[in-house]
């Protein structure tokens, strides 16, 4: 599975590497990320702060979980990527965007 990703970490890498953003209010960096279980995609997300999203992702993440993430400067751009490979790879996690009918942020 290609994806496209300039860092993989674990969960707890990615808590240590961007502790920094625990109290960042107006962070202009935008990521798109994807929780990969035994070499298959469970979750994709998007978030302007990887720190607390992780935190959050607990429950989906085990020691194994590999965290694949890219840093953008635009949040539409993100959105769209997420939407694009939510549709693709089909994450048991996921359910926004796999509907037909859904609702949509932006045309496609």
């Amino acid at each position: 599975m290609m994806l496209p990703a300039s860092k993989t970490l674990s969960r707890r890498e990615v808590l240590r590497a961007y502790k920094h953003l625990r109290y960042v209010r107006d962070n202009t960096s935008y990521f798109l990320y994807f929780i990969v279980e035994g070499g298959v995609c469970v979750y994709v997300g998007e978030t302007s702060n990887i720190f607390w999203r992780m935190a959050k992702h607990k429950a989906k993440c085990t020691e194994a979980s590999r965290i694949y993430l890219q840093e953008y400067g635009d949040k539409e751009q993100v959105l769209r990527l997420e939407r694009h490979y939510i549709r693709t790879l089909k994450p048991k996690y996921n359910n926004r965007f796999c509907l037909e009918g859904q609702l949509e942020l932006f045309a496609a």
